[in-house]
């Protein structure tokens, strides 16, 4: 089988990923809870929608709808810890790990697991604090939708 890249996986809608069928929301063409009913394969046989019910006595903005437009991810920091001292790589692995648990932490690090914006925000923030000496960057960025 065939390894898939974080592109295609990023692209796939996630099984659990809740839908919306509401094709006269003023929003459906800039929602990903609507676009994503569109990207589904036909070999899917059931998914998870809002109630139509329930959206029909929702009044004013819409507290389900998602962007459907594209984010930067960021692949992996391998590079980013070797330019960094040992001592502040260790500290910054430590305060890493502590926030996003060991497994999460090296999938993130090696590029298996891309990383949101709003995580990518809280590594550069750890490495600034811990002393980063320098500007860092991540190994590889790419596009996808924030599920």
């Amino acid at each position: 089988m065939a390894q898939q890249t974080n592109t295609q996986m990023n692209e796939k809608v996630p099984t659990n990923y809740t839908l919306c069928i509401k094709r006269d929301c003023p929003k459906a063409a800039m929602c990903l809870r609507y676009k994503a009913t569109q990207m589904i394969p036909a070999d899917v046989m059931k998914w998870s929608i809002l109630s139509p019910a329930y959206l029909a006595k929702i009044e004013g903005e819409c507290p389900h709808y998602r962007s459907a437009g594209k984010v930067k991810y960021a692949l992996g920091f391998v590079r980013m810890i070797r330019t960094l001292p040992v001592n502040i790589s260790e500290m910054v692995a430590h305060k890493l790990i502590a926030r996003f648990g060991r497994n999460a932490y090296y999938d993130m690090r090696k590029g298996k697991r891309a990383i949101a914006p709003a995580e990518q925000e809280i590594i550069l923030s750890v490495v600034a604090e811990c002393g980063a000496p320098q500007e860092v960057v991540f190994d590889s960025y790419e596009e996808g939708y924030q599920w």
